[in-house]
């Protein structure tokens, strides 16, 4: 970034002799080839898919949530880029700034409920609720703001105990969309 930065600066100091220094009829001069030498050398689009912050996991097991403070620890990490998903603990933390997407599918055991919630830093985000049904689910979709630190997790939203089913149907995944 700073040897983008030293290259940028020049080119803008160095703008008249370098377009005085293009040949007319000619496809290139020095502008042109240091804006390739930056783009050679700079992350590449594919290099910056590798970085991103990304993860999936899934539930391999019911889990029962006893009290309000119980969080979903979906314990089998597909996908964990940027290690940023605890599955000890069910907590993404973020490694990076920027704007995040999340995914959690929540289903219900059998004939009961579960009432459940996205938290950013302890705080409710987004509300879901897997309706009472043979194996009811729901599905809930957030963007979140991050910054470096700042936890995401999926826990209880109330008192009563609720089953999460488990067999890889309830999944939470999210990434890093842009910075």
């Amino acid at each position: 970034m700073v040897s983008t930065t030293i290259v940028l600066l020049l080119l803008c100091a160095n703008v008249g002799k370098a377009l005085a220094s293009c040949n007319l009829g000619k496809t290139t001069c020095v502008t042109e080839d240091l804006l390739h030498m930056i783009m050679r050398n700079g992350p590449t689009l594919k290099d910056d898919l590798k970085r991103r912050p990304t993860f999936f996991a899934s539930l391999k097991t019911l889990q029962t949530l006893y009290n309000i403070k119980d969080i979903v620890k979906f314990d089998d990490a597909k996908i964990n880029i940027g290690g940023g998903y605890d599955s000890t603990t069910g907590i993404f933390t973020a490694p990076r700034n920027g704007i995040y997407i999340f995914f959690c599918a929540i289903m219900a055991n059998g004939g009961g409920n579960v009432q459940f919630q996205l938290n950013k830093n302890d705080q409710l985000y987004t509300g879901g609720y897997a309706a009472k049904s043979d194996y009811g689910a729901q599905t809930v979709n957030s963007l979140v703001e991050l910054r470096i630190g700042d936890k995401v997790y999926i826990k209880h939203r109330t008192g009563t105990s609720q089953t999460v089913y488990g067999n890889h149907f309830s999944t939470f995944s999210g990434y890093l969309l842009s910075e």
